[in-house]
């Protein structure tokens, strides 16, 4: 075996042991709990040059060694190792999530909380990343003499529900003449592009007509607006008080993190495809620098939203991936059947 191969499995080794224990690790622990076939003698040597390279850490003179954010990284890029998930475990989270999929929101909120119980970190998740959806459908529901509901679904799935008030009494035929027209003049146009101005030929074609519509248009416009912004839900913020070695006052600097919905849009946005990791130091923020992320995209018609975790860096990187992996593939599945309307 060459150099570099024994530097590898030592490092692998340390990782796990390490992410397992959470206590630095020496060499016998390595001799006595993993098949190497390298002498005492080896290993002490290869660890002393790993932490001459960066990649372990020797928290004391007479103590084991720790994982380094940089040899996490090596692990993550090289080592890590699949971990395949029970069957009972799958179809737990898929009797769960599938009894959620009633509209893609309460899906991905679904997902999300359910990221938090599995894994006992922190979850996040987005709506797609993009303003290019468009109106697919507009409803209106009469809940009142003069108040009704309009029901706005995108061409992505998400739905709007928004209340309104006409100065007039409401029927079932005026509403049915209201959805006839807002669906004629608005069906198909982009989200991010409807304002006040794109309802002008409404106002200029029919005085009295637009006088009427207006607090529906109005209405409209709002559930437009809201539908086109991401929106990011956070679950599990109190599991940060169970991750070891994080301070009260870290704990605080987390919080106000997740709390900065900018903040965290950007930090999501550079994920690639597949399962993306930021180790402790590799993350921008100051509030993570002991922290790791782990996110991933799920698609939807065309577009894009994103599961993530943040835990401590002795996580259980492959755990995570494969749970991320399957939650991402069990949402796409779902909300393209909420789509077909099946």
């Amino acid at each position: 075996m060459n150099p570099l191969d024994r530097k590898l499995r030592i490092l692998s080794a340390i990782v796990e042991k390490y992410i397992s224990t959470g206590d630095p690790v020496g060499s016998k622990t390595i001799c006595e709990d993993f098949d190497l076939a390298f002498s005492p003698a080896t290993i002490r040597s290869e660890m002393a040059n790993l932490v001459s390279a960066g990649y372990l850490i020797q928290p004391h003179i007479s103590s084991g060694r720790i994982p380094s954010h940089r040899g996490y990284r090596v692990y993550i890029n090289r080592l890590m190792p699949e971990f395949p998930l029970a069957a009972e475990e799958k179809n737990l989270v898929q009797g769960v999530l599938g009894a959620s999929a009633i509209d893609p929101e309460s899906l991905l909120e679904c997902a999300t909380e359910v990221l938090a119980d599995m894994t006992g970190f922190t979850a996040i998740m987005t709506t797609p990343l993009n303003q290019t959806s468009r109106i697919r459908e507009i409803k209106l529901v009469k809940i009142s003499r003069r108040g009704a509901m309009l029901v706005l679904v995108t061409s992505n799935g998400m739905v709007k529900n928004k209340l309104f008030r006409c100065e007039f009494d409401l029927n079932e035929q005026i509403l049915k003449m209201f959805e006839e027209i807002l669906e004629e003049e608005f069906r198909g146009r982009l989200l991010g592009k409807l304002n006040p101005e794109s309802v002008n030929i409404i106002v200029s074609s029919d005085e009295k007509l637009s006088s009427l519509l207006l607090p529906i248009v109005d209405t409209l416009l709002k559930a437009a607006k809201e539908a086109s912004e991401v929106k990011i839900k956070v679950y599990g913020q109190k599991n940060l008080l169970l991750f070891p070695n994080i301070t009260a006052e870290a704990v605080i600097d987390v919080f106000n993190f997740l709390e900065d919905s900018d903040k965290l849009l950007k930090l999501l946005k550079g994920n690639g495809c597949g399962i993306n990791f930021l180790v402790g130091e590799e993350n921008a923020y100051k509030q993570l620098k002991n922290l790791s992320v782990a996110s991933t995209r799920y698609n939807i018609a065309g577009k894009f939203g994103i599961l993530g975790i943040i835990g401590p860096t002795r996580m259980n990187y492959s755990l995570i991936s494969t749970y991320l992996k399957y939650v991402a593939s069990l949402v796409e599945m779902l909300l393209e059947r909420i789509l077909k309307g099946e």
